[in-house]
């Protein structure tokens, strides 16, 4: 999966995030939705998967990491606006 042709936006998230960060669920998923050819949205809820979280050592939610080729190519913690996920996207799509 991270060995995609696509980039793959891996989102870490939880259930007990407070609200206002979780707004970004519909924020990635609207990214998602528009760039359908050149990305892949993998959505990891860490309390489901604590090992890959620990694996890519998550210590806060949501966070964001870039993948593209199998490696991690940026990576951003705390909720943000779409804008700034857009621009995150925009060197590597």
């Amino acid at each position: 999966m991270l060995a995609s042709p696509q980039v793959v936006l891996m989102y870490f998230w939880a259930r007990w995030c407070p609200p206002e960060y979780r707004l970004m669920d519909t924020w990635v998923e609207r990214v998602a939705d528009r760039r359908k050819r050149s990305l892949k949205i993998v959505k990891v809820d860490v309390e489901e998967e604590p090992v890959l979280a620990e694996r890519y050592v998550i210590r806060a939610v949501p966070t964001l990491l870039l993948f593209k080729s199998g490696q991690v190519v940026d990576r951003s913690v705390g909720a943000m606006p779409r804008t700034v996920i857009r621009r995150m996207l925009e060197g590597h799509l």
